[in-house]
């Protein structure tokens, strides 16, 4: 049996004089008999015969066991019902019983399945009773063979209502079953010969079965096997549940199934959790890295604002410092160009805050600047260079004029006495 499903389960037929019992694995999508084996009576108890079938067989306690065969004073019979869920079926079966048993039984047990019949609508329930002492005897083999068994199911009810003809010799040799029916044995020799190779290809269709394998012989073996491969397992078949508690194994397969699925479900979890975890993460880290561009991109575009507003405010100082000088400038201005002979030429002037910068061309070689500005008395030559333009008779003359600063102060004070004679004189004249 694996974890997730079985792959595996044993089969044992238990009556007085023979013990049966096969192992079947699934194999490639099909179940395989692989090992199985026969005990004939003899002077043992049948929990000893029990024990040394499992042994020869090769039964292990981590497979599924399934028990069949034929309870003593027990009865098996079939009637036509309506489907119906399995508790309300099982109500209609204990109503039934009463008049189905042959005579008085003592603490029946029953288990039952129900069959689709021919017509719509109905159904055919096949049903074994037996005294509940008969289980005891099954749970002392049991017990005596030192195992457990997962469910007895009885063969007889196993058949469908579809089945053509099955007999079970060592079970009741006078009666034989047909489409739902028991029926009497007797003249039909030729029928029920014919019926073991029909069973052969309809358990040839279900299971691989080796070519010395009698299915006449294992035929309650493969019986129980049909009903635990097809529709859903014995065990999941609550109808047919019969055996004691004490003599079914504790299998922990449930328990597992659902400590792997929760752990499996943990662990998906936990990865769940750390992929949100590294995604938040991952996302958180993605829009700082976007924001710290877009904070570096503000600060380049501020800084690039930030410098032109400070070259504009160096400009605006600049010009707010600059000092306009005396009114009259343009007119000395206008002086030093009138001394000016008429052969130069003001290529070029710089106006400035400490003086002008001049560049003058003349034809003139000889030309004697200082000599021509002496009239001026506001400008004074605070540099001069005069050169011969190379191939050339042009002179190039670069002048710079600065203020005269003492001839004005010589003015200002010569003003200022002439101001403050005239006011002593008229001061006198009042007198």
């Amino acid at each position: 049996m694996t974890l997730f499903g079985k792959n595996k389960f044993a089969v044992v037929y238990c009556s007085l004089e023979i013990f049966r019992g096969a192992v079947f694995a699934k194999r490639n999508a099909k179940w395989t008999v692989i090992r199985w084996g026969e005990v004939v009576s003899g002077a043992e108890l049948p929990g000893d015969r029990l024990k040394a079938l499992l042994k020869e067989i090769g039964y292990s306690s981590d497979i599924d066991l399934f028990l069949t065969g034929d309870l003593a004073d027990s009865s098996a019979f079939t009637w036509e019902s309506v489907p119906l869920p399995p508790k309300e079926q099982q109500s209609a079966v204990e109503m039934e019983l009463s008049g189905a048993l042959p005579g008085n039984m003592d603490e029946p047990l029953f288990q039952f399945l129900e069959s689709p019949a021919e017509e719509e609508g109905s159904a055919i329930v096949s049903v074994y009773a037996f005294p509940a002492s008969s289980m005891n005897q099954v749970a002392a083999m049991l017990n005596r063979a030192n195992c457990k068994a997962d469910e007895f199911v009885s063969p007889l009810i196993c058949l469908a209502s579809n089945d053509q003809v099955a007999h079970f010799d060592e079970i009741n040799s006078d009666y034989y079953y047909h489409k739902g029916v028991w029926r009497k044995c007797a003249g039909r020799e030729k029928l029920l010969a014919d019926a073991k190779d029909e069973w052969r290809k309809i358990m040839n269709a279900l299971f691989v079965l080796p070519e010395n394998f009698k299915v006449d012989k294992f035929l309650s073996v493969l019986l129980v096997a049909r009903l635990e491969v097809t529709d859903k397992s014995i065990k999941e078949r609550l109808s047919l549940k019969v055996l004691p508690d004490q003599s079914r194994p504790l299998r922990y397969r449930t328990h597992i199934q659902l400590a792997v699925i929760l752990l499996v479900l943990l662990i998906a979890n936990l990865l769940w959790a750390a992929y949100l975890n590294f995604g938040g993460e991952y996302r958180e880290a993605r829009e700082i890295a976007s924001e710290i561009d877009g904070c570096r991109r503000k600060i380049t575009s501020i800084n690039s604002r930030l410098k032109r507003n400070q070259k504009a405010s160096r400009d605006m100082a600049r010009v707010v410092e600059i000092t306009a000088g005396e009114s009259d400038v343009i007119g000395k201005l206008a002086e030093f160009s009138r001394v000016l002979p008429e052969n130069v030429l003001v290529s070029s002037m710089r106006w400035s805050d400490s003086g002008v910068d001049l560049q003058l061309q003349s034809e003139n070689a000889n030309i004697n600047l200082p000599e021509l500005l002496k009239p001026l008395n506001f400008w004074k030559i605070g540099n001069l260079q005069q050169r011969q333009m190379w191939g050339s008779d042009v002179t190039s003359i670069n002048l710079r004029l600065v203020p005269n600063v003492e001839s004005e102060n010589d003015k200002k004070k010569s003003s200022g006495n002439m101001r403050r004679g005239q006011f002593n004189s008229g001061r006198r004249g009042a007198r």
